[in-house]
């Protein structure tokens, strides 16, 4: 680790060559002289020893009649006298120095943790309205004011950390996970529930509302099934109020839905030969750039896979790379049998079936027949099925009592 050590100062690599070598190094270390990497070869030793080290030695030969070969020569000052000449290599090396030290300057990648519910790219989209983006001179900055502003445009966030470490720009944020959500106020607009489709109603329990059907009736589509009318009867059984409430019921019918499906027993097939070509793919903005020529194959498939150059976690520049891969392959026609015909129907089947119950519809019946003849494999019949009916409908309100009384009157 020397080495390294004395690099910008430079060392020497000297062999050495004397009768009395351990005297020789016994008065290098008296005199502070540093050297590493010491090592024995045959009648010489070879050692690492710094520039300022070795003009201390000459007085210490003398003493001790031992003879010093520099064998090396090693570290920036010794780097630059050889390439002294070539000056468009410094000037490189400077304009790279000076571009770093400007790029420091500014902010290059904004990186926001502890948000849950508001995502990242939303807080980011704010901070691009406050003109606070990547690219931003850091000395345009003012962190407690953009803390200030993050809590105001978020009000479940409570606190906002935000520091410049580097080119990086660091929001640390915490919401307020126990903030009490505030449940949006229940519709109580006056309304009926209707039959959205026909069937045998099997179950009914009414919570508001004045039911128009009971178990064991068969409704049609449209039927009003729970009123949202109260009819308030007095001592003689006439009404004497009327109040309007939002329908609430849960209603289960027994309904059937009709089931067809139909598809060809001739499909066609890829067959693929396994030969494939890549294909290398640039976009710079709008503009597009392959190494993709003609059509490789008659026949082909092709699978692209892409990525966008960013430079920090969340800065990306407009240029995407990646490749495209074409996949050769032979088009045939091929035919179901009879077996595969039938498993396939079944699939379909089954699939329609379990949307059904993830819907919460429950499967009494099933009557689908399949039937395969010379072109086509058909799936028909009918599913017996237990569901939840009753959309919500406008409730029809009527002139109370008092006002049908007075036309009744009228028209005496």
């Amino acid at each position: 680790m020397k080495k390294w050590k004395y690099y910008g100062k430079g060392y020497l690599h000297i062999r050495l060559m004397s009768k009395e070598p351990e005297r020789f190094l016994n008065l290098c270390a008296n005199h502070n002289i540093p050297i590493w990497d010491l090592t024995h070869v045959e009648n010489y030793y070879e050692m690492n020893i710094t520039i300022q080290g070795f003009y201390q030695l000459k007085p210490l030969c003398k003493k001790t009649k031992t003879r010093i070969m520099i064998k090396g020569k090693y570290g920036l000052p010794f780097f630059f006298y050889k390439n002294k000449k070539r000056k468009a290599f410094f000037i490189g090396i400077a304009l790279c120095l000076f571009l770093l030290y400007s790029m420091s300057l500014y902010i290059w990648n904004i990186h926001v943790d502890g948000n849950l519910s508001n995502s990242t790219q939303s807080i980011l989209l704010y901070l691009d309205e406050l003109d606070v983006h990547h690219g931003i001179a850091k000395r345009k900055l003012d962190c407690a004011w953009i803390s200030a502003q993050i809590r105001k445009e978020f009000p479940d966030i409570i606190w906002v950390s935000t520091k410049i470490q580097g080119t990086r720009l660091i929001l640390h944020v915490q919401e307020n996970t126990d903030r009490y959500v505030e449940e949006e106020a229940a519709d109580t607009s006056p309304c009926d529930l209707v039959a959205e489709k026909g069937g045998t109603i099997v179950s009914m329990v009414t919570r508001q509302g004045t039911p128009q059907m009971a178990k064991g009736d068969v409704c049609k589509e449209g039927d009003i099934l729970v009123l949202g009318r109260l009819d308030i009867k007095d001592d003689s059984g006439e009404t004497a109020q009327r109040e309007y409430v939002h329908s609430d019921a849960d209603i289960y019918v027994r309904t059937q839905y009709q089931y067809y499906q139909e598809f060809p027993l001739s499909y066609d097939k890829r067959v693929y030969t396994g030969k494939t070509k890549k294909h290398y793919i640039l976009q710079i903005m709008d503009t597009y750039f392959s190494t993709r020529g003609r059509a490789p194959f008659t026949d082909y498939h092709s699978v692209s896979s892409t990525d966008r150059v960013k430079l920090t976690e969340n800065f990306y520049l407009p240029i995407s790379y990646g490749t495209i891969t074409d996949y050769e392959y032979t088009p045939e026609t091929l035919t179901y049998t009879k077996a595969e015909a039938t498993k396939k129907a079944q699939r379909k089947l089954t699939s329609f079936l379990d949307k059904l119950s993830e819907k919460g519809v429950e499967i009494c019946d099933n009557r689908v027949k399949i039937e395969i003849n010379s072109t086509s494999c058909i799936s028909k019949g009918s599913i017996e099925v237990i569901e939840k009916i009753g959309k919500e409908a406008p409730t029809e309100v009527v002139a109370p009592p008092e006002a049908e009384e007075r036309t009744a009157e009228t028209d005496e």
